[in-house]
């Protein structure tokens, strides 16, 4: 069968990409050798520069690689969206490694069971969350701390305000240096004394990149792991698809969290790639979230359907300025109709609507920016995507348009593996065709509607 979503796309994205061989952490070291005083990153008022950041991403890479941090080796980061995070993801990548994104509300036993399977030997976590988990420590193989907290990155006075606040509120956290525990300040420190990493040999986007855990299709979660071809792909679907030049004008207001491939790549990657600011905020609350469109008027806000209904009925929305944002996306779930027609006869922008899995980065269907949009449908898949509708017993035998079936997703954003379950694996992947678990149909026009 055909693809005839082609002929839906709009004008100005092509049907094929070609992707550079490189590895992520050149997207930041491009966009800093280029741009080097452009603000990077905002985090609660304090801003960082892209040579700052790219700074901070090497002693922090020298550092790691000086306490025996080898090619392969994972490094798990457990953070919510703040600059420490951008640092310690790229930082892995450029000393060789892997990023392991963890979920910093998860229960302690869960995080410990996630950080036995990914053989995490390395980590770097939020001291509230050190506090809270410390006793798992002794049962994994985390053998070197990284520890952070919000004030690191915040500019006189407000360091010093957060820290008697966070005193006032018992949630103040103390972080002594020991032979395996490290300050994040130290941490930068130390690395800034040490030599540059020589670049590895031999490294191509095939590498290993980042893993994230899942559920996933099969229920039970587990580690994706993702290379650098298939990050970048997803990167460059995504760019194409919204036709963005390669330097935006404004900033990405980054809330979805970086732990999932949906707020990581549209919230941390995209941005870098395109050399914008990056707006960070740790958690959604609306009434805190939204003082930051008014201030920074976000070019491009990648969201979720919570955050969408939430604006979608909030009384006096247009106070901040929300209407001022250029590309605003949903993601990770179905977003109801109503919701969707409230935000935008609020805004007075379209939400396109996303489809996506862990598995697959994090993109693989969009709505298109400028052309038709079908109620309900997922829209069309990206660039290089293939996509078709087969019979869920078999697996194999391709169903008829508008028949309900499984779908199945081939592109260069569909994962390498799942972190040692080859079973599992095998069972998911097969001849390259990501078995996503998702009843679906597909149109005529080659539009997808998830049905179950």
């Amino acid at each position: 069968m055909e693809n005839p979503w082609l002929k839906f796309y709009d004008p100005h994205v092509p049907s094929n990409l070609s992707y550079p061989e490189i590895l992520v952490s050149q997207l930041l070291e491009d966009s800093a050798h280029n741009f080097p005083e452009e603000v990077a990153v905002v985090f609660f008022g304090s801003k960082l520069k892209y040579r700052s950041l790219q700074n901070h991403t090497r002693q922090f890479a020298q550092a790691l690689t000086s306490l025996g941090f080898a090619s392969g080796e994972r490094l798990g980061v457990i953070l919510p969206n703040m600059p420490q995070t951008i640092v310690g993801v790229f930082g892995a990548i450029e000393a060789g490694g892997v990023a392991v994104l963890f979920d910093p509300l998860e229960e302690a036993e869960e995080i410990k069971r996630k950080l036995k399977e990914a053989q995490i030997e390395f980590l770097l976590i939020l001291d509230l969350v050190w506090r809270r988990i410390k006793h798992i420590f002794p049962e994994t193989k985390v053998r070197q701390f990284i520890i952070t907290g919000v004030k690191d990155y915040l500019s006189f006075p407000k360091n010093y305000f957060f820290q008697l606040a966070a005193k006032g509120r018992g949630i103040y956290v103390k972080v002594l240096p020991g032979p395996q525990v490290y300050p994040y300040a130290d941490f930068l420190k130390k690395g800034q004394q040490l030599p540059s990493i020589p670049a590895e040999k031999g490294a191509h986007s095939a590498k290993e990149a980042a893993i994230f855990f899942t559920k996933g299709t099969t229920g039970q979660a587990k580690g994706v792991v993702l290379t650098h071809k298939n990050l970048l792909a997803n990167i460059w679907q995504i760019k194409a698809w919204i036709g963005a030049p390669e330097k935006v004008a404004g900033p990405f207001l980054s809330v979805a969290p970086f732990h999932r491939p949906y707020g990581f790549i549209l919230g941390m990657m995209l941005p870098v790639y395109l050399k914008a600011p990056i707006i960070l905020f740790p958690h959604f609350e609306i009434n805190q979230v939204l003082p930051l469109f008014k201030k920074y008027r976000p070019y491009f806000f990648p969201a979720h359907p919570a955050m969408i209904a939430r604006f979608s009925t909030y009384l006096g929305l247009e106070k901040f300025h929300v209407q001022d944002i250029k590309v605003c996306w949903s993601g990770e779930d179905v977003l109801p109709e109503e919701d969707r027609e409230n935000f935008e006869r609020k805004v007075g922008r379209k939400v396109c609507e996303t489809y996506g899995l862990t598995e697959a980065a994090a993109l693989t269907h969009a709505q298109p920016i400028l052309g038709k949009r079908e109620p309900g449908s997922i829209g069309l898949p990206l660039p290089d995507t293939e996509a078709k509708i087969v019979d869920p017993q078999s697996g194999q035998r391709e169903l008829p348009i508008g028949e309900i079936g499984e779908l199945i997703i081939k592109g260069p954003q569909v994962m390498k593996e799942y972190f040692s379950r080859p079973e599992i694996t095998n069972l998911v992947l097969r001849e390259g065709w990501l078995h996503t678990g998702d009843l679906a149909r597909m149109d005529e026009e080659g539009y997808f509607y998830i049905m179950g």
